[in-house]
């Protein structure tokens, strides 16, 4: 599965490079790393598991974004003027705290991944953000004693919007803070017997501060 997303955003990058030959003038480009925390609204979870019941309910979840693997996200962007077209991958984590009885631990912690394709557009210093893209995840659980370590897996889509902002510190480098929302849902399979499945549709606000180079 990581060498199919490996795959997914080489193509992604290939279809940006592409795109600059085809608008016939030198772009720029930006390229920025962030870390952060977020706040989950209450996400619909379905356990699938001979060992929990209810089945399906309101799952509460924390991020636990600044604990390792820390919730971080990177993107690339190529900007004509104001606008551009950019590759993201927002990583992001979830850990179940209202667990149903039976339920040891259960958590998308390696990453409920978030690889998008967006636009962006820039006035002044505001930047907004909209994308679309698959959601690759790595789930774990441990249920009445049986661990499930999981793997990562194409597991379903997301959508993403943010507002955020610049600080200019020279002429290539600047400071960069944002508030992020998502939509994803997921449907994964760890592995382990007995055989368990479980679904997240996880709506999410992300709040992401670090660095941008323009180039």
């Amino acid at each position: 599965m990581m060498r199919f997303a490996g795959k997914l955003v080489a193509a992604l990058t290939c279809a940006l490079a592409c795109s600059q030959a085809l608008a016939g003038r030198q772009p720029e480009w930006s390229a920025e790393v962030l870390i952060g925390d977020a706040f989950n609204l209450t996400s619909r979870t379905h356990i699938h598991n001979v060992q929990v019941s209810p089945a399906a309910f309101g799952g509460d979840y924390e991020t636990r974004g600044f604990e390792g693997p820390l919730h971080y996200a990177w993107r690339l962007t190529r900007w004509d003027r104001d606008r551009g077209w950019e590759l993201q991958l927002l990583h992001h984590k979830l850990y179940l705290r209202n667990r149903p009885a039976a339920v040891e631990a259960l958590s998308i912690s390696h990453g409920f991944n978030i690889v998008t394709l967006g636009r962006a557009y820039a006035r002044g210093p505001w930047r907004l953000r909209f994308g679309l893209g698959p959601v690759i995840a790595h789930p774990e659980a441990r249920i009445a004693g049986v661990s499930y370590p999981g793997g990562y897996e194409l597991a379903g889509a997301a959508a993403l919007g943010s507002v955020g902002a610049l600080l200019s510190l020279t002429p290539r480098w600047s400071a960069v803070g944002e508030i992020v929302a998502t939509f994803g849902y997921a449907d994964v399979h760890p592995g382990g017997e007995p055989d368990l499945r479980f679904s997240v549709r996880n709506p999410a606000l992300h709040a992401q501060f670090g660095i941008s180079y323009r180039f």
